[in-house]
């Protein structure tokens, strides 16, 4: 966000802020969006037209759900200041992204963080959304508390988010009954090596460096999605007749004529 364009967000209909922390006790760690760098997100969103959303929790970022969303107590202090927050800075909802719940448990707790927040989110017109890894299971008890299911579509074996990924991916959803229309596929604007995922670039990195044509997926040994791999999942994601796309992330996007985003807005155009 902070140093991002009006330009690079054009054609989002949400901006998702990522993220804020849940704490055990049902408290909110806010601190990595100081009023300063809201504002600019506020910005942002308003000129694109987009809704403003909220990311709670995330890779790294995970650890006090289980005692906070496991304990009733703590789990209606922290859907009460969730929404003081969003209300004190304009956010219309908020994505979950609880990676990952570990047992049984853990799942249920979930499912009564996702219900209690819709109940306070519901008569706002606020949605409640998730963000879900496709290999693990999707809980039918999930469904009735959220608005939309981001799948996490990304991060698989050496070639790590490809087209026959994605179809893997929604025919796994489908076989858990996920709505179609609840769902989001993911597309990755970042690239990993194959020999060694743990090692990744953007895709504005990746342009820069090897300036891969629009119908490569692989360069310099990091495989991404290029431009026509992305149009084709567009187009998959029409036909399935889904929700609509989440993008892991347009702060990663090359601007100009190489954007990513500005391929994939025309491409649901087409």
């Amino acid at each position: 966000v902070d140093a991002m364009s009006p330009s690079q967000v054009a054609g989002l209909t949400d901006l998702i802020v990522f993220s804020v922390v849940p704490k055990q006790d049902g408290s909110l760690d806010a601190k990595a969006w100081p009023k300063q760098r809201l504002a600019k997100a506020q910005a942002l969103a308003s000129k694109a037209k987009a809704r403003l959303l909220l990311a709670v929790g995330g890779w790294g970022r995970s650890a006090g759900f289980p005692g906070m969303a496991g304990n009733t107590q703590s789990r209606q202090r922290f859907v009460k200041d969730l929404s003081n927050f969003c209300q004190d800075n304009g956010f219309k909802g908020v994505v979950y992204d609880w990676e990952f719940p570990r047992n049984a448990k853990e799942e249920a707790a979930s499912g009564f963080l996702f219900r209690d927040t819709k109940r306070l989110f519901g008569p706002k017109d606020w949605t409640v959304e998730c963000a879900v890894n496709p290999a693990r299971p999707l809980p039918q008890s999930w469904l009735a508390h959220l608005d939309a299911v981001q799948l996490m579509s990304y991060d698989n074996g050496p070639r790590h988010s490809t087209y026959a990924q994605a179809e893997k991916d929604l025919n796994a959803m489908a076989k858990l009954r996920t709505p179609e229309n609840k769902l989001l596929l993911g597309l990755p604007f970042y690239g990993r090596q194959i020999t060694n995922r743990n090692n990744a670039l953007t895709y504005a990195e990746i342009k820069q460096r090897f300036r891969p044509a629009n119908h490569q997926d692989e360069a310099g040994g990091f495989y991404f999605n290029g431009p026509d791999t992305l149009a084709k999942k567009v187009k998959l994601a029409k036909q399935r007749k889904l929700g609509g796309l989440m993008i892991w992330e347009v702060g990663q996007d090359a601007t100009g004529k190489d954007s990513l985003l500005k391929k994939v807005v025309s491409a649901t155009k087409d």
